[in-house]
C-alpha cells in the first residue's frame, strides 16, 4: 500500500472516532485542567493583590464542583473505548453525552451565580468567612471561564449526536 493509501484508510477509517474520543476527554475534563491551573496560580501567589479573591472562588467552587466532575470524568473515561468500537458506538455516546451533561451541569451552576447576585445581592457575611466576599465584576469574572467551556460542551454533544456508528468504517465490499 502506498503512502497515499494509506492516508486515505487512516482519514476514512480512524480519524472521526479518534477525534470524537479526543474531543469528549479534551472537553469534560477543561474544568478540572483550569482548577489545576487556578492551583497553581494561588500556590505560587501570583498577582494575588489583584486577583487573589477570583482565584481563592475557583479553588472553592471547583473543590464543590467536583461532586459532578469526577463522575463526569469517569463516564468519559468509560466512553472512550466504547465509541472506537462500531458495536458500542452507541453506548460509548450515551456515556460521553452524560459525562458531557454533568460538566454542562457544573459550568451552568457556576454562571447560574452572578445572574442571581444580580437580580436578588445577597446579604452581608460575616467578616471572618473563609470564603471572599467578591464584587459584581468579580463575580462575572469568575463565572467567565464556566461560560467559555460551555462552548465546546454544546458543540462536542452535537457532534455525538450527528456522528453515525458506521462513520469510522471503512466501506465494505459485496459483490
Amino acid at each position: 500500500m502506498t503512502a497515499k493509501g494509506r492516508m486515505a484508510f487512516m482519514t476514512n477509517s480512524t480519524a472521526p472516532a479518534t477525534r470524537l474520543t479526543l474531543g469528549v476527554t479534551v472537553v469534560v475534563l477543561l474544568p478540572l485542567l483550569w482548577w489545576c491551573l487556578s492551583l497553581a496560580a494561588a500556590a505560587l501567589g501570583l498577582w494575588w493583590e489583584t486577583i487573589g479573591n477570583v482565584v481563592v472562588t475557583w479553588n472553592i467552587d471547583t473543590a464543590v464542583g467536583l461532586i459532578l466532575l469526577i463522575p463526569a470524568a469517569m463516564f468519559a473515561g468509560n466512553s472512550v473505548a466504547h465509541l472506537q468500537s462500531p458495536t458500542t458506538f452507541r453506548r460509548g455516546r450515551r456515556y460521553a453525552t452524560a459525562g458531557l451533561s454533568l460538566t454542562a451541569l457544573f459550568c451552568l451552576l457556576e454562571l447560574s451565580n452572578p445572574i442571581l447576585n444580580t437580580i436578588d445581592p445577597p446579604a452581608p457575611r460575616d467578616p471572618t468567612s473563609w470564603s471572599p466576599e467578591l464584587t459584581a465584576g468579580e463575580e462575572w469574572v469568575v463565572a467567565a471561564p464556566y461560560a467559555v467551556f460551555l462552548i465546546p460542551v454544546i458543540l462536542t454533544v452535537l457532534s455525538l449526536w450527528r456522528h453515525r456508528p458506521d462513520d469510522s468504517l471503512p466501506p465494505v465490499y459485496h459483490p
